[in-house]
């Protein structure tokens, strides 16, 4: 595998792809978002969380806080990295499918290791390295609908994307729960579901075209240069570009919030016991499936109707009224309303979000450079959420506090979105 500077759109690769096949790709989609999203999900809300409580931490939360606020500058800076190299790959493979491919041994071998690893900074070390796999996986892919998706399916395969990632999430919550007195066995799981995901996608889909051939032009000198220029993030027509860059960021921030604490907002927040507050995590999954489906019918309207902004409004208020239940009912029924309209919320914002990124790309040449740092916003959202949810109880000692900020986040995302002027 090697890299050269890209100039331009790669067109005897684009030459070389068969008739799009939306089924085809819709499957691919699918199956590597529901079945990464399930080891995802099963260690980020139930067997990391468990973990470090069955390690002895004595602050679990500061404890899982601290991880995973540096695990996120090492996957954003991990994000950037990935994307611009893979836009500079050539080899028979093309450019995205090397990156995705080991992407997924390393995913593999570092969530095995999570689970087997008996000591919290050896766990700590283990879940930053896990960050790169992921990113690996994970830029490759969203370039994919950049690179190989026409512009008049991208809202379809959004919701599938978008689909895939709830149901998963969900999915993977609901299995996590019944971990919690086996955490090992759980890490082993995960770990099969991230290499498993990453290889079908690669068996579905059609064979990305070789670009080993191509004709380029060094545009910054070197390959070191250019990785140094993928930190240098886009100005030129960007505008809008940030404004979604913001909208995403803070409503996967109020999201994740709760998303990552749901175990300790049961058993501290409404005071339930270990395996009580798994049952309850469990049946919030079981509500995140049923609000999944809702998703996949988002990115078709959106194409038919060719608008973008009015379904990520809806998002974002169905998401405010569920972090506002806990607040007035703080007993499981709050925690059971907070997760059904959260999930319809975050369900219907990823089937629409991706669609929504790519069309205020400022230059599809940059495409896997600018959506580095657009996925960064998933990436610093989801860790920061959690990390702003650790210093919050840490400081205070409660929970309380966390709903009303998610509320404000949900606002200021609305705002970013409604001041976007390329889509509507």
């Amino acid at each position: 595998m090697t890299t050269q500077t890209t100039v331009g759109v790669n067109q005897d690769a684009k030459a070389a792809e068969p008739k799009f096949n939306l089924m085809r790709w819709m499957a691919g989609y699918l199956a590597f978002w529901i079945i990464m999203s399930i080891g995802f999900a099963m260690v980020s809300q139930v067997l990391l969380p468990q973990r470090i409580k069955d390690l002895g931490a004595e602050n679990p939360t500061a404890v899982l806080g601290t991880m995973t606020a540096v695990g996120s500058i090492v996957a954003l800076v991990a994000n950037i990295i990935v994307g611009a190299l893979s836009d500079l790959t050539k080899s028979k493979f093309g450019k995205r499918t090397p990156w995705l491919f080991w992407g997924a041994w390393f995913s593999l071998g570092f969530y095995f290791l999570m689970g087997n690893i008996g000591i919290i900074a050896g766990l700590t070390l283990v879940l930053w390295l896990s960050k790169i796999g992921f990113n690996m996986m994970n830029s490759p892919i969203y370039s994919t609908v950049s690179d190989r998706v026409p512009e008049q399916y991208r809202g379809t395969i959004s919701s599938a994307i978008g689909f895939g990632n709830t149901l998963g999430l969900a999915i993977g919550a609901f299995v996590g729960s019944y971990f919690v007195n086996s955490v090992r066995f759980g890490f082993t799981i995960a770990a099969i579901c991230m290499f498993v995901s990453a290889m079908l996608f690669l068996l579905i889909i059609p064979r990305e075209p070789s670009n080993k051939n191509e004709k380029t032009e060094l545009k910054e000198g070197s390959v070191w240069k250019h990785v140094v220029y993928s930190f240098t993030p886009p100005v030129k027509g960007a505008s809008d570009f940030w404004k979604a860059f913001c909208c995403r960021t803070f409503l996967l921030l109020a999201i994740q919030m709760l998303a990552g604490y749901w175990l300790y907002i049961c058993q501290d927040y409404i005071g339930l016991e270990k395996n009580a507050a798994a049952k309850v995590v469990s049946m919030i999954a079981v509500f995140q499936m049923i609000a999944s489906i809702v998703a996949m019918i988002v990115g078709p309207l959106s194409d038919r109707i060719h608008r973008r902004k009015p379904m990520v409004v809806l998002s974002a208020c169905l998401a405010m009224i569920g972090f506002a239940a806990p607040i007035i009912m703080p007993n499981i029924t709050g925690i059971y309303c907070a997760a059904v309209f959260v999930a319809l919320g975050q369900g219907i914002f990823m089937s629409i979000d991706q669609a929504l990124n790519v069309d205020v790309l400022p230059s599809k040449e940059n495409a896997g450079k600018d959506l580095g740092f657009i996925n960064a916003a998933t990436t610093a959202g989801q860790s920061a959420g959690m990390a702003l949810t650790s210093a919050i109880v840490t400081a205070t000692g409660t929970y309380d506090y966390i709903f009303p900020i998610a509320i404000a986040m949900s606002v200021l995302s609305i705002i970013s979105v409604l001041l976007i002027k390329k889509v509507r």
